[in-house]
């Protein structure tokens, strides 16, 4: 495993930013605590937490990789968000003391950082490195990107602009690559509005733990191996753009001419048709073989609760066999038929006899035999209590009996989604065959006749870009199952951890569900690799929509949260947007429950929130154990007319404010 090192983050300045136009030499100190952006809609509350990003990352919202192709060749670039995100915030109304930066200090491990950006135009405008400023080239981020893309081999002075430097330092100490860092902060540390899960995502799963259990020159490779996987699909999927233009020509070609130049494009036809079925064929068996794990899931499944209701039954039985032996051992079986006939009619049960005797004796001595005066064992009690168990029994064997009939259901219902592709892959495997036949004879027909000198480079040109999308296809392939099998030699590593992880993730999703949580590491349904799914009350969650909307989202919190404390190393950050937004009365206690405990350890906990009735950031205020610092968008910030004069909001956020 790794050490890898992560921001700290210290203090962020916004200046001359007339979003916030009651604050334009704004300054927040962050608190290893609660950092709570309050603010109503409208104030910037998203804007203020991109510009932490922004101030950390610059405008990059995706690694570097290969996105598309021009002329045959590569093209490398990060995704970036658009240059004028923050300048279109601003208020050309307000006067403010020059354009506007946002300046941002932290640590990663023991090296600080102090840089200052441009909010306006998109760059580096000054880099201090433990209080030294650094002396570099000033670049527009654009432009560098460029530089580094159009060159393979970059010169010497690369290394004098200030981002190529920043760059290299953050890598020195952090022990990740820049593009991780880029990485980690908008795919781990950041829970924006648009709610993205990252637990069912794997992709995410993939980088992450290739990162943190990988040499970094096994990570390099994978990555490399991952790029070029996805540009050579990109290059096959162009031949197939180019061959789609050439047929729509032919087709317009064979409304004018007769049948002997139709034969040339029906043979055309023929070979798309046998393409389509190709991948039609790949696609049936690869769901086949998705079903074929699925089966077997629910099968142990299935085995598992049957075993269960086996466990219950025996402990029936014994039990019911427990009862009827102390009635029976301590009393004859008509014992209180007996007594019943002599307290009700005052007679002797063996000789009919009347007795008064004998009723006295039965009310005198109530625990004592009536025939020999000996003490009796008083197992009404003890059988009460067993009939109770008994009862639960019963109840816990009915409702296991249930879970395993509707699992019954399920099996039914992938066995015959098996037995319906079969089905399928067999009738496609005979439309082939069909095709295959027929593509002879039209191959035979053609070197029959004269070729036709008019269409035939048409086909020509077909039949080369069909070889060289098989060649792209076939690398694509091949550098995919490279990148594979680096990933799979993680997997022996992550299996290792799993118990750590599965119990950092119960410890925080148990508190938010209250029913028992944890993570299972396996390879499911078509996945190439193996990764973590969640376990919630007993079942598998395959897909994040299979739980409801607050529940997937703390769910998701939790798995992030597991992750940053299993590899603490230093202190770091979470931002989280709205929080809140999704969830009812009855989880906000739970919700705040899940952030306390993981500020156990020294994080900056970034939470947004809208000045709303929720009770979650009471729940949050309640707890003076933590630390608690307020960006106060509602002072710094411009309020609307109805948000001025509404006195409900202003009291709220006094109250909040006051604590």
């Amino acid at each position: 495993m790794r050490n890898i090192f992560l921001p700290e983050l210290i203090s962020v300045n916004i200046k001359n930013y007339t979003l916030y136009p009651h604050g334009l030499d704004y300054t927040f100190d962050f608190v290893k605590g609660f950092n709570l952006v309050l603010g109503g809609n409208g104030m910037g509350k998203t804007t203020f937490v991109s510009l932490i990003k922004y101030a950390l990352l610059g405008n990059y919202k995706k690694q570097f990789e290969y996105t598309r192709t021009y002329k045959e060749n590569k093209i490398e670039k990060r995704e970036r968000n658009s240059d004028s995100f923050f300048w279109n915030r601003t208020d050309p109304r307000i006067e403010a003391d020059g354009f506007p930066f946002v300046t941002i200090v932290f640590k990663i491990n023991k090296t600080k950082f102090k840089i200052k950006r441009g909010l306006k135009e998109v760059k580096i405008d000054k880099l201090y490195i433990n209080d030294k400023e650094v002396q570099g080239e000033q670049i527009l981020e654009s432009k560098y990107e460029a530089i580094k893309n159009s060159n393979k081999e970059l010169s010497d002075d690369w290394n004098n602009y200030l981002p190529s430097i920043y760059e290299l330092e953050v890598q020195k100490a952090s022990n990740i690559s820049f593009d991780d860092l880029i990485f980690f902060v908008n795919y781990i540390l950041f829970f924006g509005e648009d709610h993205k899960t990252i637990l069912w995502d794997e992709h995410v799963q993939k980088e992450l733990f290739n990162t943190f259990f990988n040499s970094p020159e096994l990570n390099n490779s994978r990555q490399e191996a991952e790029r070029e996987a996805k540009y050579f699909d990109s290059r096959a999927r162009h031949k197939s753009e180019d061959k789609r233009a050439i047929r729509k020509v032919l087709d317009k070609v064979e409304e004018t001419k007769g049948d002997k130049k139709r034969s040339l494009t029906n043979l055309v036809s023929l070979k798309e048709s046998i393409e389509k079925l190709d991948s039609e064929i790949v696609k049936t068996h690869n769901k086949r073989k998705e079903n074929d794990t699925k089966l077997a899931i629910l099968e142990s499944s299935k085995n598992s609760i049957a075993q269960q209701l086996d466990e219950i039954e025996t402990k029936k039985n014994l039990l019911m066999n427990t009862l009827s032996y102390s009635e029976y051992k301590n009393h004859h079986h008509l014992y209180y038929s007996f007594l019943k006939n002599i307290q009700n009619n005052h007679i002797c049960p063996l000789c009919n006899s009347p007795s008064e005797d004998l009723y006295k004796k039965t009310i005198d001595i109530e625990n004592k035999c009536w025939v020999c005066e000996n003490e009796m064992l008083n197992t009404k009690e003890i059988n009460n209590e067993n009939k109770e168990v008994l009862k639960s029994l019963n109840s816990e064997y009915k409702e296991i009996a249930s879970l395993l009939t509707n699992k019954q259901k399920e099996v039914g219902v992938v066995e015959k989604d098996i037995a319906e592709l079969d089905s399928k892959f067999k009738n496609l495997d005979i439309e082939k065959r069909q095709a295959l036949i027929k593509l002879r004879e039209l191959e035979f027909e053609n070197t029959q006749q004269e070729k036709t000198s008019e269409l035939q480079p048409f086909i020509d040109e077909i039949e080369k870009l069909s070889k060289e999308q098989e060649e792209f296809l076939n690398k694509s392939e091949k550098r995919r199952k490279e990148a594979n099998q680096i990933a799979k030699l993680i997997e022996d590593t992550v299996l290792e951890n799993v118990q750590s992880f599965s119990t950092q993730f119960s410890f925080y999703a148990h508190k938010f569900l209250g029913v028992e949580c944890k993570l299972t590491y396996d390879k499911l349904d078509s996945d190439e690799l193996k990764k973590f799914y969640p376990i919630i009350n007993g079942t598998v969650r395959r897909s994040e929509f299979e739980l409801s909307e607050s529940q997937r989202f703390f769910i998701d919190h939790s798995f992030r949260m597991s992750i940053l404390t299993h590899f603490y190393t230093t202190p770091t950050f979470y931002i989280i947007e709205t929080p809140d937004s999704s969830l009812d009365l009855s989880y906000e206690k739970n919700a705040a429950d899940v952030f306390n405990s993981f500020l156990d350890k020294k994080y900056s906990l970034i939470l947004t929130s809208n000045l709303n009735n929720s009770s979650f950031i009471n729940y949050i205020l309640e707890n003076k154990s933590k630390e608690l610092a307020i960006v106060p968008l509602f002072e710094i910030a411009k309020k609307s007319v109805i948000q001025e004069n509404n006195k409900i909001l202003n009291e709220l956020y006094k109250t909040i404010v006051n604590g």
